[in-house]
């Protein structure tokens, strides 16, 4: 892996984690048409990389939520300190619009133990040599199986949300809807839920939760500022993790190097994403992505099938 491999996925990474186009999705398409990656020799080297862009972003979110989430920081703090002393209150009704959020995102984050429960071993699909058994093991099983099929087909699935999710909220027009800045539980709930789909290679995490924020009444703006925040303890908990499993004695100094390249420049680029995103959205122009998904699918489900029936990978340098 050289820097500008890193540059390159920095600047997919920054775009695609905030943009509702899925940036696992595009990542890996990146990946399958590079040939360094594509060939398997720096297999190490990618995926470290590929998890600390995914820090860089996690940095963006701070950076341009920074007032929000300090308010959050130091609200939950002051909630453990009245869960203490007997004075805590569970009124909805009767909490600052932090402290909501606070007890929403940890709403919407419980619904991650569904990526883990055992329900799929009926499948008969291995991963690294294990048994697929739950919705984490199917994310890794399509990210690894050498085809970008499932990604053009979630990639499709992104698109039909979104355009569904953008019908819906110009059919309802001047309906009520939840109050600016307010977010509630029904809205956490499938925001969460829509989370934990998006663990599929190709199925946007922000344009998921956003359409499902949309959907259950949230003002498209609303659910999109909660999409972001809601998403920090989910994405920071994954990659703690993977850190842990890392293998440093494989990673190269120059692959450290190209990391914190790579950082950089998805952080920077995930900033301007995230200011573009909501322009967007003020805009009324979200069901754009949709567009952009649905085609970008098709297109990968058109190359994927080529590839199965020649046998012949897409990938630049061959």
């Amino acid at each position: 892996m050289n820097i500008w491999e890193a540059i390159i996925q920095g600047i997919v990474q920054g775009l695609t984690e905030f943009l509702p186009v899925s940036s696992s999705g595009h990542l890996s398409l990146v990946q399958h048409i590079l040939p360094s990656t594509s060939s398997g020799s720096s297999d190490v080297g990618n995926q470290t990389l590929s998890l600390f862009l995914h820090f860089g972003t996690l940095l963006a979110v701070f950076i341009v939520y920074r007032e929000i989430i300090w308010k959050m920081i130091l609200e939950f703090f002051s909630m453990c300190k009245e869960l203490f002393t007997g004075k805590f209150s569970w009124k909805l009704d009767s909490m600052n619009k932090e402290r909501r959020m606070v007890i929403f995102v940890v709403v919407a984050s419980a619904f991650a133990i569904l990526l883990f429960l055992p329900v799929l071993g009926w499948l008969g699909l291995e991963t690294g040599g294990e048994p697929v058994k739950n919705l984490s093991d199917l994310s890794e099983y399509f990210s690894n199986d050498g085809s970008i099929m499932a990604e053009g087909i979630f990639f499709t699935f992104t698109g039909i949300i979104i355009l569904l999710a953008t019908v819906f909220d110009y059919r309802i027009g001047n309906a009520p809807k939840n109050k600016d800045g307010v977010i509630t539980m029904k809205n956490a709930c499938a925001m969460g839920l829509g989370q934990c789909i998006a663990a599929m290679p190709g199925i946007s995490r922000s344009g998921t939760t956003t359409t499902m924020g949309m959907l259950t009444g949230a003002e498209k703006n609303t659910a999109l500022e909660f999409s972001f925040i809601m998403g920090i303890p989910a994405i920071l908990a994954a990659n703690l993790l993977e850190v842990k499993d890392t293998d440093w004695s494989a990673v190269s100094g120059a692959t450290v190097v190209s990391i914190i390249v790579g950082i950089v420049v998805s952080a920077v680029v995930g900033v301007l994403a995230i200011k573009f995103l909501k322009w967007i959205v003020s805009n009324e122009k979200f069901h754009y992505f949709g567009y952009y998904c649905l085609i970008l699918g098709v297109i990968v489900i058109i190359i994927a099938t080529i590839e199965s029936v020649t046998g012949v990978t897409f990938s630049l340098g061959r």
